[in-house]
């Protein structure tokens, strides 16, 4: 029986080096994959860490990590049963921050305009 499609990724927040998502598990899968590559580059190089669900879990949170600042990545979600697997999620094409003085907090980065 073949896998099901992935389900839909949506974004929580994007650092300098991270991209946030979550989605809402499929009962019968247990093991996805997240997989993440620059917009250009092709899926064959994708990185990808894998994410642990159970029948409990209502919403699943993970990310993509080591990215570059400033840059556009593609973002999917695959289904993944004894090394099989299944159709990937609609992709998210997303920035990373880029490098900089931005407020953090509500205190300011302490840079003065003049």
């Amino acid at each position: 029986m073949p896998l099901p499609e992935a389900p839909t990724l949506e974004f929580l927040e994007a650092t300098e080096t991270t991209i946030q998502v979550e989605f809402k598990p499929n009962e019968s899968i247990s093991t996805y994959e997240l997989q993440w590559k620059p917009i250009e580059a092709n899926w064959d190089s994708a990185a990808s860490a894998a994410v642990q669900s159970s029948g409990t879990i209502k919403t699943c949170k993970t990310e993509a990590y080591n990215l570059e600042p400033g840059t556009t990545y593609c973002v999917r979600l695959v289904c993944v049963q004894d090394e099989e697997k299944g159709k990937p999620s609609k992709e998210l094409i997303l920035d990373t921050e880029q490098v900089g003085c931005a407020p953090k907090n509500e205190g300011g980065c302490g840079c003065i305009i003049q």
